[in-house]
């Protein structure tokens, strides 16, 4: 399996398993998360196939020469200022958009959800980028995270579906 297959499905299926937390803290209930991390899942496996595999390409081509450590500290970063500046967009908007005030995006409850997204982005760009090699090795593993992502993400779109 390509090492950068592998890590990209780390990164995706770190960042669902990090919106599970966010899921229950939001949504105050169990079926509200379930309802959140589906939906959230389609918006992962197609931000992680087109911004995240730029971003992924990016960061690989400025750390080539560097140890482990370093580019890994790259991928956290990388992935912090993206999810960061997407959710702060894409959450802002819609919060906007809901509440029809245009400060609700920079409420702190929209500020505190951004700053969680932005470190769950850096903290999955890392685990790709640090577990990619060993995850290569085991192609068995990758695609069943992966699967696991796709099916999330139909459950997901099949709910966005019946609304």
């Amino acid at each position: 399996m390509p090492v950068f297959a592998a890590g990209l499905v780390l990164a995706a299926f770190t960042l669902l398993a990090l919106q599970v937390p966010y899921g229950l803290l939001v949504g105050r209930s169990l079926p509200n998360a379930v309802a959140w991390i589906t939906v959230a899942a389609v918006v992962i496996l197609l931000v992680t196939i087109t911004a995240g595999a730029v971003v992924a390409w990016l960061g690989h081509r400025i750390s080539r020469e560097w140890d482990d450590r370093k580019a890994t500290t790259l991928f956290f970063v990388l992935g912090f200022v993206g999810a960061g500046i997407w959710s702060f967009m894409v959450l802002g908007s819609l919060l906007s958009a809901a509440t029809g005030n245009p400060g609700t995006a920079t409420s702190g409850v929209a500020l505190a959800s951004v700053l969680y997204l932005a470190v769950a982005g850096g903290l999955s760009g890392a685990v790709g980028r640090y577990f990619a090699r060993d995850a290569a090795d085991r192609p068995l593993l990758v695609v069943v995270l992966g699967v696991a992502v796709a099916l999330c993400a139909v459950l997901g779109g099949m709910a966005l579906g019946s609304a």
